[in-house]
């Protein structure tokens, strides 16, 4: 048995949330290792959590409500982002936006993929790409993004079950490298 783990910040607007999340299971023990996966996906949870530390940190309300949620089973079937979307803290209408962390890399002396990463998004949103292009640039931000519009309300990870009930999604994710799904993921 494992939970979510869910923290939130009422907004300025508590007619209105976004979700910030990450999975943070990985496939355990297997074969005599422990398959940490340190970038699949504890890096994405550390993400949800230095946001939500930097929101806190600012000392005001965000303009609406901001949930972040740390699923369970993503690597079992996304059991925790689907639970919720089923189970919602705030009805699933009031959710205006889904971002999903996974895979956000590690600080790795051997990666090969240095500052590459996608961002893949809902067509029709693309502020979320200009925006994102806006701030590499504004802050110095040395990022070799590759941005996916997409239509598609399917894929392997978290911001998936809220596309399936057309909650618009912002998905980050640094690439593949070679030792993703593997016990040295440390």
């Amino acid at each position: 048995k494992s939970r979510n783990v869910i923290g939130v910040i009422p907004g300025k607007d508590t007619t209105e949330a976004i979700i910030i999340g990450a999975h943070y299971d990985h496939l355990g023990m297997f074969d005599g290792y422990i398959w940490n996966g340190a970038d699949d996906n504890a890096s994405g949870t550390v993400g949800v959590m230095s946001v939500a530390r930097a929101c806190m940190a600012a000392g005001e309300k965000p303009e609406r409500t901001i949930i972040f949620a740390a699923w369970t089973g993503e690597e079992r079937g996304l059991l925790g982002s689907r639970y919720f979307v089923e189970h919602p803290y705030v009805p699933i209408e009031d959710i205006k936006f889904c971002l999903n962390y996974d895979m956000i890399s590690r600080d790795s002396e051997d990666d090969s993929l240095g500052l590459q990463c996608r961002m893949s998004y809902t067509a029709g949103h693309s502020f979320l790409e200009e925006n994102s292009f806006k701030f590499v640039d504004q802050y110095g931000i040395n990022l070799d993004i590759t941005m996916r519009p997409t239509t598609s309300k399917g894929g392997g990870s978290d911001h998936s079950p809220f596309a399936r009930k057309d909650v618009p999604f912002f998905y980050f994710m640094a690439g593949f490298p070679e030792e993703y799904h593997q016990p040295d993921d440390h």
